[in-house]
């Protein structure tokens, strides 16, 4: 078979949802990250803002079928002598450009059954664009397996890690009683054990939530009272509208409450994608009562949620910690680890993270705010 790579046009970008859907049911790429749903929503949201250029890459067969996605972008910065850097990012982050949403599981949407010819169009059609080097942010090892051989054989690049963040996914195929069997006491204590507390002595009840906005104004309150500012900017907050309201196929949103005496005292934001669950963010009244812990207590009714539908392999906790502790190691799930990664193609910048390396430290910074690095 025969494949050719277009770039496609912010128009194209916006009429795709049908043919970029079919392609990531075919595709090991992520089936909420890598949605046409979350990504178009976040260009939408920020790339007049941050003055991005559009580098979205479709790849056809013989038959003018998508067979493969490189939705990237291109930003460049000058250096203080007029030297221009041109880096490649992929839509969903914006690693060092400003704040954005965090887009997890980040890579390049290609069909299966032809992971190496698609790969091997892209990477050519890379090579002869004009590009200093590659940001990939918050990737997962699978779609760093997936892109970097194909980039090393068709190009000198210099691999370097700029960090890593860990996650945690619970795999719910295994029976709701055997985990909570597994957790730890105290864990299982507030997860689970105090829900006689939470439902006779506040009358509690763990509740679906239908209206989105009112639903990211209390997300926003409970962040305000316990971390002095809301969890989502305006710019986030009209990413969170867009993208609730584009949901496609196999998508659902699984906003939830807890309320105790009718009052709203914990908000969960969960999506489900695939077989997937994926907890977004939390938002719940630190010091509601002395035998609860609000957060840890969604999570439970949640999981168990998750446990219950048959439709669901694994309810995913993502990356990031809680405001004292990793507290998602606790739900003995399996280790996530997502990378962000810088693919230096530029012989100038080579040198210039080769010489970084070697500098005492009091040095590095200026290396640093001279290339952009």
């Amino acid at each position: 078979m025969s494949f050719t790579v277009r770039r496609l046009s912010e128009a194209d970008f916006l009429s795709l949802e049908d043919n970029w859907g079919e392609l990531l049911k075919h595709s090991d790429a992520d089936p909420l990250f890598m949605s046409w749903a979350w990504q178009v929503s976040w260009w939408e949201t920020w790339n007049r803002e941050l003055e991005l250029e559009l580098l979205l890459l479709g790849v056809y067969d013989q038959c003018n079928e998508l067979v493969g996605l490189a939705p990237l972008y291109l930003k460049s910065v000058r250096t203080p002598v007029g030297w221009r850097v041109r880096r490649l990012h992929v839509i969903g982050n914006a690693w060092k450009l400003g704040p954005t949403v965090r887009t997890e599981y980040v890579g390049l949407i290609v069909d299966r059954r032809y992971q190496e010819p698609v790969m091997s169009q892209l990477t050519d059609y890379l090579a002869g664009f004009a590009w200093d080097e590659m940001i990939v942010a918050d990737a997962s090892p699978r779609s760093m397996n997936l892109l970097e051989p194909a980039l090393s054989q068709r190009m000198s690049i210099t691999r370097l890690v700029r960090s890593e963040a860990e996650g945690v996914l619970v795999p719910v195929e295994s029976g709701f009683r055997w985990w909570l069997e597994r957790l730890g006491k105290n864990t299982r204590l507030k997860a689970f054990n105090r829900r006689a507390v939470f439902e006779r002595e506040v009358a509690g009840e763990y509740v679906p939530w239908e209206d989105s906005e009112s639903f990211l104004q209390h997300l926003n309150q409970f962040h305000c009272e316990r971390w002095g500012k809301p969890c989502f900017d305006g710019h986030a907050v009209s990413f969170h509208r867009a993208f609730l309201s584009r949901l496609g196929s196999g998508q659902i949103a699984r906003l939830s409450a807890l309320k105790a005496k009718g009052q709203i005292v914990s908000v969960l934001y969960d999506v489900q994608a695939g077989n997937r669950v994926y907890n977004l963010q939390a938002g719940f009244m630190e010091d509601f009562h002395p035998k609860l812990s609000l957060g840890t207590l969604h999570l439970g009714y949640a999981i168990e949620g998750a446990f219950d539908d048959a439709a669901v392999m694994g309810y995913d906790l993502l990356a990031g910690s809680g405001k004292n502790t990793f507290y998602k190691s606790r739900f003995k799930g399996e280790n996530v680890v997502f990378t962000t990664v810088e693919y230096v193609r530029s012989p100038v910048l080579k040198l210039a993270y080769g010489a970084r390396a070697c500098l005492p430290q009091q040095f590095v910074s200026s290396v640093n705010r001279f290339f952009r690095l």
